[in-house]
């Protein structure tokens, strides 16, 4: 059976990652946004969209097509692949085909999605759609040129958190801070820490990872593959089986702002996400890390710093990048890795240097229609 998840441009590769930890899949496939897989039992897919971190939507891939700028094209595309493919054994009596499009077409989400709906109809006459409460989510996943056709299993999107109700102008997304968590090649053994935490997204991220709480803990009855056949015998065996390795003790993982309002945000979400007592949060200031860790002990920095813009000042964003570049050069093991999300990274590359650390990775990626820097140093 084949899989699809759909990530963040850039990305793909920490969505690969993922997958095999979770469910070992094989005949990994990266393209732009999608990653294809390969799994044994229909139970992976659940457990993906229990767990995952990474990703926007995953499910059952039926088929992929060629899309074409023009409507007519590619429904006549869809067509000739639909009618390979045999749906006896997923369908009920009702339906919705949901869809995401991306790229330059002349046509919109919603008009696609109909004309696919029609031509299930037309194969399948009993059916009907249902919008409110469907028995079967089929998801279209438009980018580009090319059009992927599966069976959506999550039934929302796994990117948005629940924990995410007090923010920071500048938050992240989940999928995003987690990503730089991923990026870091931070362990639950390792110490990790972001100094400009924000609504503490970063390190919650690395706390959901490290003690292995589902990010849809929470979510369990809005999980649409808890309304298939095949996983009701499995439910509660499930459920527990994934729950009973969730670990409690406290993780090495820390989160510092200089500002109270968003140290007790950040402490609201983590209480949110499930994971407060697992994870250390404090207010303290940039200059003040090297008090806190022992020369050479942390492994991983983590961190959105204060972004560039009109309304800030830039000689004192230059100082608190140079004191933060010049603290992460005390605490940092020799073998230690410093991963920055950035809008703008000429001057901390500058600055970086001045502190002798390199550039060890660097690349785009999308969060939204925003366009970030990845950056990873090492000393």
């Amino acid at each position: 059976m084949k899989g699809f998840a759909i990530t963040s441009k850039g990305i793909e590769h920490i969505t690969a990652l993922e997958l095999k930890e979770l469910i070992r899949c094989k005949n990994v496939v990266k393209e732009e946004t999608v990653i294809k897989f390969s799994f044994k039992d229909l139970i992976d897919l659940c457990s993906v969209c229990y767990k995952a971190q990474s990703m926007f939507r995953a499910g059952l891939l039926l088929t992929e097509f060629t899309v074409e700028k023009t409507l007519k094209k590619s429904v006549n595309n869809i067509k000739t692949e639909l009618e390979k493919i045999d749906l006896s054994n997923w369908i009920k009596t009702s339906f919705i085909v949901k869809c995401k499009r991306a790229g330059k077409h002349d046509f919109h989400s919603v008009d696609i999605a109909g004309k696919v709906a029609n031509l299930i109809i037309k194969k399948h006459k009993n059916l009907k759609t249902e919008f409110d409460n469907p028995d079967l989510i089929f998801y279209l996943y438009i980018y580009n040129n090319k059009g992927y056709f599966g069976i959506d299993f999550s039934g929302f999107e796994l990117a948005k958190r629940q924990y995410k109700i007090f923010n920071h102008p500048e938050s992240l997304k989940g999928v995003t801070g987690y990503s730089l968590v991923k990026e870091s090649g931070f362990t639950k053994d390792k110490i990790l820490i972001d100094p400009f935490m924000g609504s503490g997204v970063i390190p919650i991220e690395a706390t959901l990872y490290a003690t292995k709480f589902p990010v849809q803990y929470y979510n369990k009855d809005k999980l649409f593959f808890t309304k298939f056949d095949f996983f009701k015998a499995f439910e509660k065996e499930f459920f527990k089986g994934h729950d009973s390795k969730i670990i409690k003790e406290k993780t090495n993982i820390f989160g510092y702002d200089f500002q109270l309002r968003y140290l007790k945000a950040s402490q609201k979400n983590a209480k949110l996400a499930g994971i407060e007592k697992n994870l250390n949060l404090s207010k303290v200031s940039v200059d003040w890390l090297s008090t806190k860790f022992e020369k050479n002990s942390v492994d991983c920095i983590v961190t959105d710093p204060p972004r560039m813009s009109k309304h800030k000042n830039i000689p004192r964003l230059r100082n608190m990048y140079s004191e933060f570049l010049h603290q992460a050069s005390i605490i940092l093991k020799k073998d230690g890795v410093i991963v920055l999300l950035v809008k703008d990274k000429e001057l901390l590359v500058e600055i970086a240097k001045k502190h002798k650390f390199k550039i060890a990775k660097s690349y785009l990626f999308n969060q939204g229609k925003e366009i970030f820097n990845m950056l990873k140093f090492t000393k």
